[in-house]
């Protein structure tokens, strides 16, 4: 029951954001590439290779790009410009708004490119779009590749040429979408102590990442005992789906949150007045868990 309040509640909103993320993602990455691939580096040797794959990166359209780059790849698997040209197919496929493609390309990637930390984020961002849509294995493939994300972000070198304040950006992106993922295993899982550690850390990088917020306030909700400052934490990923001019993606979020408000306190009064509060405040209050008084005991 929990799993299904979760993903009816934040699936459209997140949705777009992990997208976003992707093309973010995408971007760091083809630019990277680029970088790391000055004029002459690489030299493709057969003239038919080298038209074959100067015709498809050069193909105007997002989709036939797309084609002409994979069709590339298959006919030539052991091309000096291979991973070059799976960043190019990966975000033509994005840009067209297949994502399906562009974690088929994002996995082919990383098989021949196990280093590539952005790719992973990517796959990592996909999956959990699939796993809070029910997608079990989508699930279980992203709760393996946040753990090993963690681990390789820390260790990530800055690429030749990407400039010190991309880098940055990037690491700290990538750090976002794996810890907020591991965030979201830990709430599967129902280990919600583990839960509210690592999405505190994601929404301290991004405060303003409804599914973030949205699952601590879970985290904190379902949690035994309960912790009032879920209740802060539900208002606050209210008002953010509100204020994201799509306010529909907020109905399952208000169903849940208002319901446990209602048990805890006894009745909702103060509900309206709690979701209006969050809207000023960029961070939980100090003292907000006394503000909300839980129901006499009978």
């Amino acid at each position: 029951m929990l799993g299904k309040i979760i993903r009816s509640a934040e699936l459209p909103r997140a949705s777009r954001r992990s997208l976003a993320l992707l093309s973010l993602l995408l971007a760091f990455s083809v630019a990277a590439r680029a970088q790391q691939a000055p004029p002459g580096q690489k030299v493709i040797q057969d003239r038919a290779e080298y038209n074959a794959y100067i015709a498809a990166v050069n193909t105007q359209d997002a989709t036939p790009r797309a084609v002409a780059l994979e069709a590339f790849v298959e006919q030539y698997p052991r091309s000096v410009v291979l991973t070059d040209a799976l960043e190019q197919e990966m975000a033509a496929w994005q840009t067209a708004g297949d994502s399906s493609q562009v974690g088929k390309v994002a996995k082919r990637l990383l098989a021949a490119d196990s280093g590539n930390v952005r790719v992973l984020g990517i796959i990592v961002a996909l999956d959990r779009v699939s796993a809070m849509q029910g997608d079990t294995a989508a699930l279980n493939e992203m709760c393996v590749d946040a753990t090993g994300g963690m681990r390789e972000v820390p260790m990530w070198r800055e690429p030749a040429n990407m400039t010190d304040a991309d880098f940055a950006a990037l690491s700290k992106l990538m750090t976002d979408i794996f810890v907020g993922a591991e965030g979201f295993c830990a709430v599967e899982q129902k280990n919600y102590s583990q839960a509210k550690d690592f999405l505190t850390r994601a929404i301290q990088i991004d405060p303003t990442n409804v599914q973030d917020v949205y699952q601590l306030a879970v985290a904190d909700l379902e949690a035994t005992p309960l912790d009032s400052n879920g209740f802060w934490h539900c208002a606050r990923a209210i008002h953010l789906a509100q204020s994201a001019a799509i306010p529909q993606d907020s109905g399952g979020m208000l169903t849940y949150c208002k319901a446990k408000y209602t048990q805890y306190h006894g009745a909702d009064d103060g509900w309206d007045a709690l979701v209006a509060s969050a809207a000023a405040e960029d961070a939980l209050p100090a003292d907000f868990a006394k503000q909300i008084k839980p129901a006499p005991q009978k």
